[in-house]
Order: structure tokens, then sequence, then C-alpha cells
């Protein structure tokens, strides 16, 4: 089993996602020497391997996460008896090394541990779902980015003081809130009141951090989600606008256009099939190595 998916990053800047996988390896399957020009790291869902960088090996189980960095050669391989499934994420930006200390990650600790397998796995499976180049759907894997990296500081047990780490931990809250409660009809002062904080910072936090009032990421992801529907399923647009957390389809279909040019309809016509950009080769890979991160 192998999925990839490359991001075209158009929006971010501070922090995000390159590409993302999942791969089942076969015994002893290998990557490297290499050397990588971004971030990229690894988590161990199952099975065994072991990780080189510089002069140092790691045993890598169920799991683990190992980092990779630019610029250094490393090499990891599969356990002969007990190959490893993996999954990894790449990605940069201008603050990266701050989310990555706040995981416990940094030159001289490659490694860490998280007991979050099962929504870790989730959330690659929910980003390579989307699939298809839209501003909504960037925004959409942006949120999920700050999930997966919110299960990893979590796991690293670390205290945050800084006024930075704190909005990204609350900003982490109010998606995994949205996620939950979109179909339900929902307000910026639920979200605030979920992550307790005043509506007004967390309005300034969106805007600093994700460049969108919390009412725009809201609307933006409910989009999302209803394209989902429109492409994947039957249902009637009615029924689509009540599932989104719409109480009527007049300004479902409003919100709707806003976002995708098109009305429901339209973009269920020219979408129904729409062939996703989940690539069988991964392009920032060596030429010698194949269908693996």
């Amino acid at each position: 089993m192998y999925s990839f998916l490359e991001i075209k990053n158009q929006m971010f800047s501070d922090f995000y996602l390159l590409f993302c996988g999942i791969q089942e390896c076969t015994p002893l399957y290998s990557f490297g020497p290499a050397v990588r020009s971004h971030h990229l790291l690894h988590y161990c869902v199952s099975g065994k391997g072991y990780y080189y960088a510089g002069d140092k090996q790691y045993t890598i189980e169920p799991g683990d996460a190992f980092l990779i960095l630019p610029d250094e050669v490393t090499f990891y391989q599969a356990d002969e008896q007990d190959p490893w499934t993996y999954l990894w994420v790449g990605f940069s930006g201008n603050q990266v090394n701050d989310y990555l200390q706040r995981c416990g990650l940094d030159s001289e600790h490659l490694i860490c541990h998280c007991e979050e397998k099962e929504l870790l796995v989730s959330y690659i499976e929910d980003i390579l779902r989307h699939n298809t180049l839209s501003y909504s759907n960037e925004i959409y894997i942006q949120g999920i980015l700050f999930l997966i990296f919110a299960s990893f500081s979590r796991s690293a047990d670390i205290k945050y003081k800084s006024d930075f780490t704190s909005e990204n931990i609350h900003i982490s809250k109010a998606i995994e809130f949205i996620q939950k409660n979109y179909q339900n009809v929902i307000t910026v002062r639920d979200i605030a009141d979920y992550v307790s904080l005043n509506r007004s910072y967390l309005c300034s936090m969106f805007q600093e951090n994700l460049h969108m009032s919390p009412q725009q990421f809201l609307l933006r992801f409910r989009v999302t989600k209803a394209t989902e529907l429109l492409s994947d399923t039957d249902l009637p647009v009615k029924n689509i606008s009540y599932s989104c957390g719409y109480a009527n389809q007049l300004a479902f279909s409003k919100a709707f256009k806003k976002i995708t040019g098109l009305s429901p309809t339209a973009y269920r016509k020219e979408n129904r099939n729409v062939p996703n950009i989940i690539r069988a080769f991964d392009p920032h890979k060596a030429e010698n190595q194949k269908h693996s991160e």
C-alpha cells in the first residue's frame, strides 16, 4: 500500500504542508542515503525499522516518530522480520523550528513518541481525501497540519510559556471544535467559549495565524464538506445544506457560490468524477528510490 499527496501551497509562509503519505513496506525496504531540502517527519504505525542520522542509529517501533532535517544525510530501513508501516509529512515555513520544539524535536533530539496512532492515521487519510487543488482544500489541510502537531505536542508533555505557543494551542482546539460541530448551528461565540477565550481575541489570533476570521474558516470548512457530498453522493442539495450546518438551502447556495464561484448544482455537474492528484511516484525522492518516503 502506498499513497502520496503533494500540496501546492499558495497561502501560507510561516508553517505549511508540502506533502504527506502512508506506506506499508516490504522486508528490508530502505531509503537513502539521501539528503533532503526540507523537514520530514515519519511516524511508525506498526512493525519496526531503523533510522540512521549522522553517526547515530535508532530502532523505531510503533508510536515512534523520527525527524529528518534539511541538508543532512540519512538512511532508514524496514526490519526483515517485522517491516514497518509508516506515515510521513513534509513541511516547511519560517516558524518550523518553533513547532518542532513544542514537540520535543530539534537537531539534538530526532525521536519522539506519540500514542495517538489512530488519530494520526485518520488525519493523513483525511488529507489524502482532499486531493483536488482548491483554495478551500488548502485551508482545510492547513487546519489538519495544526492538529497533527497538536497530537505530538500533547505527547511531548511540554509546558508552553510563550504567547505564540498558547495561541496555536487555542487555534488547534478551535479547529477541532469546528470539525466536530460544523453540522450544527454554531457561532464564533460558541467556538470562543469552547477554547475559553474572548471572542475578539480569538478572531485576532485567527487573522494573525490563518489570515481569516473564525467565521470565514467555518464557512470554508462547511463548503469543503459540501463539495465532498456533491461529488461523492446523490443526496439532494437541500439535504446537503442541512448536513453542513445551514438552516435553509438558499443561505447554503449563496455561501457555496461565494466560495467556489458555482452554484451547488453546477459544481456537482462539473465535478462528479474529478480525478485525484494522488501520485504513484513521489517527486521529492531520489531517482533511485521507488514508492516511498
